[in-house]
């Protein structure tokens, strides 16, 4: 945490580059590549129950965010008992972790492309079912590298408040998987049946 506090920008700079890479960056890519926007959950027929969850994964997101950004810039913050660092461990093998877990996570979107969606459309699109890429390995691998990033940018300042919202995203993430899978199986039928045998869930 330290050192999280001595370079503030260098850490924060790279904790930006999952919203910056992972939606923006991505959004913007996608309507390159196919012409259209990928965030299905603008639809006006987006799935309420996927859209609320989203919603509160941007709420905690936010929460998780302003704990690390405390960390580097307000020193009072770890005198508080929700802002002290529970334990220590080297900066690098945060870098590592969140290395791995942005370059999966960009991967798995670039990979999956036109199939590529931002929230659920449960209007009359049918979507498709990829199986290839890293999707031959994990039915979500964006979430687990999204996850992973989080994990390891976590390691940098991790006290109560930012570890309670890093196993809060982590169950809001879960119950997306389980509302997308419903979804899926309910317009792809025997095909994603075959998959969901096929193919773990996480790992």
């Amino acid at each position: 945490m330290k050192m999280l506090a001595e370079a503030p920008g260098l850490y924060l700079g790279f904790i930006s580059l999952h919203l910056v890479l992972g939606h923006l960056g991505s959004s913007l890519l996608y309507r390159l590549r196919f012409g259209r926007s990928p965030l299905a959950y603008r639809s006006g027929a987006a799935d309420t129950s996927h859209t609320r969850t989203t919603r509160l994964i941007s709420g905690v997101s936010l929460l998780w965010a302003v704990s690390v950004a405390a960390a580097a810039l307000w020193p009072a913050w770890s005198s508080f008992p929700w802002g002290r660092s529970l334990f220590s461990v080297p900066p690098v093998i945060g870098w590592v972790l969140g290395g791995m877990g942005l370059v999966g996570m960009l991967s798995a979107q670039y990979g999956m492309g036109e199939a590529f969606r931002i929230g659920v459309d449960a209007g009359e699109h049918t979507p498709t079912l990829h199986e290839r890429g890293l999707h031959r390995y994990s039915r979500n691998p964006i979430y687990v590298f999204s996850l992973l990033y989080l994990v390891g940018a976590s390691l940098w300042a991790p006290s109560l408040l930012t570890l309670a919202s890093l196993a809060s995203l982590g169950a809001l993430f879960h119950a997306l998987v389980l509302q997308e899978e419903r979804y899926l199986a309910t317009r792809l039928g025997a095909d994603y049946t075959r998959y969901l045998q096929r193919v773990p869930r996480y790992l």
